[in-house]
């Protein structure tokens, strides 16, 4: 690791600026393995697409155990030298996580957003703290805390994650950052920020909250999401990037203006893509650019009208959609290779 533990804070204040991109798996056309070949063409989609860091999405689709650890050294194989990789570091126990998350420091893997092992039933806030101090005690990598609601932590506390509990939470040394919303509460944010904005950085991965937590609460990065998908395939300066550097610098009206542009796809071409799942996502990362392919089940369907609109949405705000509509179902690098769907 570039860092020890004590200087995971600092180490992340230097080199988390800007935009942290995602890497879902790819698959053969059959789904009965990996696709090295299409994880690779992501990762480089995402890099020329100007993020500082790749997150690897291992919880999006059923893998093995082994495709995980596959997974995430193809992609830091492929971004080593160029880019910073994350991964999601919670499966389903507290030791599984630990055991893939060393791996994934081992093979050049620098950080994690960690949330909580899907068998962990909190009895109480402190087991919530141990589990979590467990967990990041048993890793070298930096962590990135994501105290989403959907963890059924509100039982403690109204605001469904008690701000004082993170607080804690930042005292450990790994801990350098929160994955947080103004959507999950405006006066949460805040108490949020109050209690340890000036130890670890606070980050809203949405678009529509940047003009008030970059320019007015100096957000430095966001992430991880799916930022390849505002932008033509060849575009060399996106405009998400732009628009993000804007209300960084300082720059609002200008900021604003590229907020408006990209809004068909924020409040429209996203919205759609949602209602399809996170393969919604990845077809519109194909789309834009990306290698696409489908999800092994269960997974969600796309339906027609969510992908018209998520055309529409993408050609309102400039952006023209990639062709054919049968590629994505085998995927790019597949498709150019003569492959097509059955």
């Amino acid at each position: 690791m570039e860092f020890t533990k004590s200087e995971a804070k600092e180490w992340a204040r230097k080199n988390y600026r800007g935009l942290d991109g995602v890497i879902q798996p790819s698959y053969s056309p059959d789904l009965e393995k990996l696709d090295e070949e299409g994880v690779r063409f992501d990762v480089r989609h995402n890099i020329n697409k100007g993020v500082f860091s790749v997150f690897c999405a291992i919880e999006v689709s059923p893998l093995s155990s082994e495709e995980r650890r596959q997974f995430v050294k193809i992609v830091c194989e492929e971004a080593k030298g160029k880019v910073l990789v994350s991964m999601f570091g919670a499966l389903d126990d507290a030791d599984q996580s630990i055991e893939l998350l060393n791996y994934f420091e081992s093979v050049g893997g620098t950080h994690t957003l960690l949330g909580w092992p899907g068998n962990f039933y909190a009895r109480s806030e402190e087991d919530i703290y141990r589990t979590t101090k467990k967990i990041c005690d048993s890793i070298n990598l930096a962590v990135d805390l994501w105290p989403k609601p959907f963890y059924d932590f509100g039982r403690f506390h109204p605001s469904l994650f008690n701000p004082a509990l993170i607080e804690r939470i930042c005292q450990i040394p790994n801990v350098v950052a929160i994955k947080a919303y103004l959507s999950d509460g405006i006066g949460k944010w805040a108490d949020v920020h109050h209690r340890v904005g000036d130890q670890v950085l606070l980050q809203a991965a949405e678009m529509a909250e940047w003009p008030i937590t970059v320019s007015k609460y100096r957000q430095q990065w966001a992430g991880p999401a799916d930022y390849v998908i505002f932008d033509n395939e060849q575009e060399e300066n996106p405009r998400i990037v732009r628009m993000f550097n804007a209300f960084a610098e300082g720059e609002f009206s200008r900021g604003m203006e590229l907020y408006w542009e990209l809004a068909p796809i924020t409040l429209g071409a996203r919205d759609a893509a949602f209602q399809c799942g996170l393969l919604g996502m990845k077809y519109m990362q194909w789309l834009t650019g990306g290698n696409g392919g489908m999800f092994r089940k269960p997974t969600s369907f796309l339906f027609q009208h969510f992908k018209d609109a998520m055309r529409a949405g993408l050609k309102a705000a400039g952006v023209t959609p990639r062709e054919p509509e049968e590629e994505f179902y085998v995927g790019r690098v597949n498709y150019s290779k003569g492959v097509r769907p059955k």
